[in-house]
């Protein structure tokens, strides 16, 4: 994938920062703080799948990004428009990515987007998500969630680095995340720094974010999100979930952020290795 222009190089100071603390602001686009709530484990059993998971190789990225257009030098957080209209009409859309193994051996795949679940079998794949196929969907990515459910620390570690491409890097080698899966998470974090920095700064308090004290709750007692994440699922969830294709909650995996059950989106991720 190549270099989009929104991943300009970061200031230091008070932005690198901030940057410490608001890469881990995001709700339907990543990891968040668990504040009071526990950070949830790994569903038991899934450490041999994760293995099975790294193992494998996308064969048909390019075609992927190519039909979300993300190839070009733009992203969807600076030309929002596609995305926001697919985010709009998200709830009643079927799609599903599935997933399909070429030849006898579990490891070269593909991935194809589906119009809804019957159609997907049909053709003989195994679901992996619901929505569309994006650039964060391939089983490698998968196997990054499943080994890691709360994502808060490392993703703060690469906030660390002083430019886009070195929070890109970072998404790369110490998360996990393949190439085109962490540019999608850099360009979040910073298209949520430049347009949320204020409202979480008014929320949490500008000495707590510059020292990383977030203690505050994600949700109140009716369950409704913090105004900084608000921002967040506002401003870069819609870029997020139409480029990125896999979340957790699309993919079946709970985060560390409290979601109603009926969001979670049930997906067997063994069957495909059955």
């Amino acid at each position: 994938m190549s270099k989009r222009a929104g991943l300009a190089a970061l200031g230091l100071g008070g932005a690198a920062l901030l940057g410490l603390w608001l890469v881990g602001l995001t709700g339907n686009s990543g990891p968040a703080p668990a504040g009071p709530r526990a950070v949830p484990l790994r569903p038991p059993g899934t450490g041999a799948l994760v293995e099975r998971l790294r193992q494998t190789r996308l064969l048909n990225g390019d075609e992927i990004d190519h039909r979300l257009g993300l190839g070009s030098d733009t992203s969807p957080f600076d030309r929002p428009e596609p995305a926001l209209r697919w985010y709009a009409s998200r709830l009643e859309n079927s799609e599903v990515c599935g997933v399909r193994f070429v030849g006898s051996d579990p490891v070269e795949y593909r991935l194809e987007t589906f119009p809804g679940p019957e159609s997907a079998r049909e053709a003989g794949h195994v679901i992996t998500h619901r929505h569309h196929c994006g650039a964060c969907s391939s089983l490698q990515n998968l196997a990054v969630y499943l080994a890691k459910p709360d994502l808060t620390s490392p993703a703060r570690t690469c906030a660390r680095r002083l430019t886009a491409g070195g929070v890109k890097a970072c998404f790369m080698e110490e998360v996990g995340f393949d190439e085109r899966c962490a540019e999608i998470w850099a360009e979040n974090a910073l298209h949520t720094r430049r347009r949320c920095a204020a409202t979480c700064i008014g929320h949490y308090g500008l000495w707590n974010v510059l020292t990383d004290n977030i203690s505050a709750p994600n949700t109140d007692e009716y369950g409704n999100l913090n105004p900084c994440l608000v921002c967040d699922e506002r401003t870069s969830g819609p870029g997020f979930q139409y480029a990125a294709g896999r979340t957790r909650r699309n993919s079946g995996l709970v985060s560390a952020i409290a979601r109603p059950a009926d969001e979670i989106y049930p997906v067997d991720h063994r069957l495909y290795f059955r």
